[in-house]
């Protein structure tokens, strides 16, 4: 486990938010499907998978005078793949314009907070309810159950789930692994989801997911609780996470506050020439 982050000062948790991102993207490079590029300017990953997520750019560090020609560079190499591409901005990225430059190459910017919890302060309580449950998966069946409500709820193909699935696979389930995932059910039906990442002395929340029918009863919260109780008991201070304007408030009432804004810009290929 890397040294737990205990600086709650407003630059180290801008910094821990993006280092836990980075952290997880290294890991995909036990997946062979993703090819795991970190030069000095910037990090990357490149696949033939036809979802943003495994085609990412982060950690971007760019010369003012060569940012263009290398946003042009990888939009090139997604093109020739025929695959969309997502570039993460936040605190570090240069130059200052990135965001701005990004745009005008044809991203869509998604912005997202970039947020912080102290594990050791107690979080607004959720009124108990006996047919909610949350289990850790720890298997292949759990796991396919838990990436068909990540995807119904996301609107995701089942083709990004199964990807998805495997790429949990290979990084491991369990409590010995750094990348965890939680599925809760209401009277046995599977409804939400949730991950949480344990990287550069941080605990990080992602794929918080609700399926639409159910949303609106704080299952969001519960399985995030979840997931932040099982931070603190490995021995993690801080959780981290990016969220959407929507998603904000319930963050909020766990205990998360803003500290930096997160950009996640869209690229995806044209149509095909004739």
């Amino acid at each position: 486990m890397a040294e737990v982050l205990t600086d709650f000062s407003p630059a180290s948790m801008g910094q821990a938010i993006e280092a836990n991102l980075f952290a997880f993207f290294h890991h995909l490079s036990n997946w062979p499907r993703v090819e795991l590029h970190d030069a000095a300017d910037c990090c990357w990953t490149f696949s033939d998978l036809p979802f943003p997520l495994f085609n990412s750019v982060l950690r971007a560090r760019l010369d003012p005078e060569n940012a263009d020609a290398l946003i042009e560079t990888r939009i090139h190499a997604c093109e020739t793949r025929r695959v969309p591409m997502l570039w993460w901005t936040g605190p570090s990225s240069e130059p200052a314009d990135l965001s701005e430059r990004l745009q005008r190459h044809g991203f869509f910017l998604e912005p997202a907070f970039g947020m912080a919890a102290d594990l050791e302060r107690p979080a607004t309580e959720v009124w108990p309810d006996r047919s909610i449950t949350i289990e850790s998966v720890r298997d292949r069946e759990s796991l396919e159950t838990w990436s068909r409500v990540l995807c119904l709820a996301f609107g995701a193909p089942p083709p990004f789930g199964d990807a998805f699935a495997e790429l949990a696979l290979a990084i491991g389930l369990g409590d010995e692994s750094p990348f965890r995932h939680f599925l809760a059910r209401v009277n046995g039906q599977a409804v939400a989801t949730c991950s949480l990442f344990l990287g550069a002395g941080v605990a990080g929340i992602y794929d918080v997911a609700t399926l639409p029918e159910r949303r609106k009863r704080g299952l969001g919260g519960r399985v995030t609780r979840t997931a932040m109780n099982a931070a603190r008991a490995s021995g993690y201070r801080m959780a981290i996470l990016h969220s959407s304007t929507l998603g904000a408030s319930m963050y909020r009432m766990l205990g998360f506050r803003d500290v930096c804004p997160i950009g996640q810009h869209l690229w995806t290929p044209g149509p095909v020439k004739p």
